[in-house]
């Protein structure tokens, strides 16, 4: 019983330990720039979200300005579009990310079970161009 207290005690305190100042939220998402892109006269920007702690997510957020980002790595806009990257049976790696804007969805994203015609880490993806 006794180890059982020891180890909430010590997740707690890691879970803690692990959020930036200034932050409530115990578990913070890890938000990354992809990359950018020049269209129709206005510059739009990729950036991957991971979220969760046992069972993380990743999402793929299209933005129509570049976010600045709090200490909780929540942005003050919108993004103008999101798709989440989900784990299916097999694996997938991204093949093509194009921007559609004319489109519902402004992201096309080709996948391929083939890790060699695919970008084998989802936070290296980039715009086809």
């Amino acid at each position: 019983m006794e180890i059982k207290t020891v180890m909430l005690i010590v997740s707690c305190l890691l879970i803690t330990a692990c959020s930036n100042e200034g932050c409530k939220d115990p578990i913070i998402d890890d938000v990354r720039f992809a990359d950018s892109i020049h269209y129709d006269n206005s510059d739009f920007y990729l950036y991957t979200r991971t979220t969760g702690w046992n069972d993380k997510a990743v999402y793929f957020e299209l933005y129509a300005e570049k976010p600045t980002l709090d200490q909780c790595n929540q942005s003050e806009i919108k993004p103008i579009y999101d798709v989440v990257y989900d784990d299916y049976p097999e694996t997938r790696y991204v093949k093509e990310i194009h921007l559609q804007m004319g489109q519902p969805e402004k992201l096309n994203i080709v996948y391929t079970t083939n890790k060699n015609e695919g970008i084998e880490n989802v936070y290296d993806v980039k715009f086809t161009r």
